[in-house]
């Protein structure tokens, strides 16, 4: 089962979280901590949803969170945790977490079929902390004051939360290479095809990106991957031949797509 975690130090958390408890059936079972057949939804009371614990034994964390954007965008996002590069928010540098691609497949899934906002639903490339044992995703609105606010916003990610949960199908997971951070190309591929896409590797960090790290995007995924899937519209020659060298390197199959 999984764990989900929340802070009441962040607003769209919060709500998230207020929503399942007041309309969901989490019923409280003691301080900070509600429970809904078996599922535990816990205030962590963390200063950031960047600093939640993850010393928990169990089959995912699903972080309840807000989204900023420079652009300030209102969107519904979901991702997993990680860096490809630098640590510059939490966890540890070229560190990637434990991909769960058929949960979050089912979660953007969810997601978009409970969306009444107008907002896009898109999952977002590997980023951030914190690094952990566990499979753990992310899930967000985004992506200024206004959005983490709204009730509808995090009525809707309450209601897709609560019905992923009751879901438990299994999918064939790839890694997605290319593409910016909102990988609308891959969202795509998990609303409209029977593939899960696990790790996101985008375009800006392909330049950087090494063998070590492209192997912990092939075999840090709970379901195995066999096959890269690159966009070639975004991506440049010296990129396609590092990765399609590298998938010979682990003997998996390469596709452009």
């Amino acid at each position: 089962m999984p764990v989900l975690l929340f802070t009441s130090n962040n607003e769209a958390s919060l709500n998230i979280a207020r929503e399942l408890i007041e309309n969901h059936g989490f019923a409280e079972k003691g301080r900070d901590e509600w429970e809904k057949s078996g599922i535990k939804l816990i205030d962590t009371r963390a200063p950031t949803v960047l600093d939640v614990p993850t010393n928990f034994e169990t089959d995912y964390l699903l972080v309840l969170s807000s989204h900023k954007s420079k652009a300030g965008t209102k969107m519904l996002t979901a991702h997993f945790p990680g860096n490809w590069g630098d640590a510059k928010f939490g966890g540890d540098a070229k560190t990637l977490n434990i991909a769960y691609g058929s949960r979050i497949k089912i979660l953007i899934d969810e997601l978009s079929k409970a969306n009444d906002t107008g907002w896009p639903v898109l999952m977002e490339a590997d980023h951030h902390g914190p690094t952990c044992s566990v499979p753990i995703i992310f899930v967000e609105i985004g992506s200024t004051e206004r959005e983490w606010n709204d009730e509808n916003a995090a009525r809707v990610v309450a209601e897709a939360i609560d019905r992923s949960l009751t879901r438990n199908e299994k999918y064939e997971s790839i890694l997605g290479v290319g593409g910016g951070h909102y990988a609308g190309e891959f969202t795509k591929m998990v609303l409209e095809t029977e593939y899960a896409v696990g790790h996101i590797a985008p375009k800006y960090v392909l330049d950087a990106l090494d063998m070590d790290v492209f192997r912990q995007a092939v075999e840090k995924n709970i379901e195995p991957v066999k096959k890269v899937f690159l966009l070639k519209e975004s991506t440049n020659r010296k990129h396609k031949r590092k990765i399609s060298e590298f998938c010979s390197g682990l003997n998996i199959e390469y596709t452009e797509i």
